[in-house]
């Protein structure tokens, strides 16, 4: 009888480190695609401040134009 419950402790054993590891796995998993998605975030947003100071830069020269046009 004794035999038996061991085994039947080492089959739970292994079905919760089973668990675990799928458990690990998936949330290493979601880490790796958040830091992408938060990668990918930076790089759209760098992309909109330099689309910015663009904007800013040609808004400066063409404001500048036509305050000394007048003159």
């Amino acid at each position: 009888m004794q035999h038996n419950s061991q085994d039947y402790f080492d089959i739970k054993d292994e079905k919760r480190q089973a668990r675990r590891d799928r458990l690990m796995l998936a949330a290493g998993m979601s880490n790796f695609f958040s830091v992408i998605a938060g990668a990918a975030f930076i790089l759209l947003l760098i992309l909109l401040i330099f689309s910015l100071l663009n904007w800013l830069n040609q808004d400066i020269q063409s404001s500048f134009a036509l305050f000394f046009s007048r003159f």
